[in-house]
């Protein structure tokens, strides 16, 4: 009997202390999906010159760009963690329509997300965050966008295309 209680106390101890696996299920149509998008250099994807004259080599390797398609309001996140750039120095962000590689610039996305600035650290670092809803798409569908990062007139960064997905 002793040994009977003691083992029904050590399972009972394992269970209380062992933390339990949680199951849980996304909801239909769910997607929400963190995706790392590669950085190039304007040269690299873009006729040169004009493109590639300010690029800052490392600078596409050393950042890093994040998109994620959360569920509730907000359609798509975008997210920018910015190094390598040079130290002190104001970029505009833009969010572009997909291009083509070796072609031109293919245009700003929609006049809903305007161009903005983000102005580097003494190291060369800086970070922006997006966030579109409904309003910032015609409507239902499939989009190919991208983010260049202009510096002193001249762009010096392009992602590589990505899709966002809006039901």
């Amino acid at each position: 009997m002793k040994k009977a209680i003691v083992f029904i106390l050590i399972v009972a101890l394992i269970i209380l202390v062992t933390p339990g696996i949680v199951y849980g299920a996304k909801p239909a149509g769910n997607l929400a999906s963190a995706e790392k998008v590669v950085w190039n250099l304007s040269a690299d994807v873009m006729p040169k010159p004009p493109y590639g004259s300010l690029d800052i080599p490392g600078s596409d390797t050393a950042s890093k760009l994040i998109v994620n398609q959360p569920n509730g309001n907000t359609e798509v996140t975008i997210t920018g963690a910015m190094n390598g750039l040079n130290p002190n120095t104001t970029y505009f962000v833009i969010l572009s329509k997909g291009y083509i590689l070796n072609t031109t610039f293919p245009g700003e996305f929609t006049s809903t997300v305007p161009r903005f600035t983000i102005t580097t650290d003494e190291y060369g670092a800086g970070s922006w965050h997006i966030n579109l809803r409904d309003e910032n798409f015609t409507g239902p569908g499939s989009y190919t966008l991208s983010v260049w990062i202009n510096g002193s007139g001249k762009t010096i960064l392009i992602s590589d295309n990505f899709i966002v997905a809006v039901n």
